[in-house]
């Protein structure tokens, strides 16, 4: 096996997809490939010997406390491995631990709470972008399309179309994402 052997993965996780990319980080490491870091939609692997390692992901509360916030979850035997838009990655190797001890939330409400702060910090700017500029901008530059009979207008207008369907796709997968969460969560 080479010292230097690199996988590089594009996987999109969206937000209420935090446990779905933890699993997924956690199948690569017991298939021989730890995780070295993320960047966007890109996981850059290392190979390694397989191991029965565990992935979480948390959305840190305050970033004024942040060192403090990474040795707590050293000093209950996670490994920091980077962070990415607010989500921290860590790992734990498994062997021998309870299921108890390879959670990093401690009760479903901790789980409800992470998913309130990734909602106001990451949903709610998104929402007032949509709302602010995304809509506006269609209406003006269909108006201007229609007006002037512009081509460059009429192909912004398609532009705003298709960033307003993006959105609505994310904002419905998101909500229908985190209803199946705090569902799994209450029960």
């Amino acid at each position: 096996m080479s010292d230097n052997a690199r996988l590089t993965t594009h996987k999109l996780f969206l937000l209420p997809d935090y446990e779905k990319e933890g699993e997924y980080l956690t199948k690569m490491h017991g298939a021989g490939w730890k995780l070295e870091r993320v960047a966007g939609f890109s996981q850059h692997f290392v190979k390694c010997e397989p191991e029965n390692v565990v992935y979480k992901l948390d959305y840190a509360k305050n970033n004024a406390n942040y060192p403090e916030y990474i040795r707590m979850f050293s000093d209950y035997g996670w490994e920091h491995c980077g962070r990415v838009m607010g989500f921290d990655y860590f790992r734990r190797n498994a062997d021998g631990l309870s299921e108890e001890e390879l959670e990093i939330f401690s009760d479903p409400q901790s789980k409800l709470n992470m998913m309130k702060r990734v909602i106001l910090t990451r949903m709610t700017p998104l929402l007032i972008i949509f709302f602010m500029i995304i809509i506006p901008n269609i209406y003006l530059f269909a108006v201007n399309s229609m007006r002037f009979h512009n081509p460059a207008f009429t192909v912004m207008s398609v532009t705003y179309l298709f960033l307003f369907v993006l959105y609505i796709s994310i904002f419905i997968y998101c909500i229908r994402g985190f209803r199946k969460l705090k569902k799994k969560y209450t029960e």
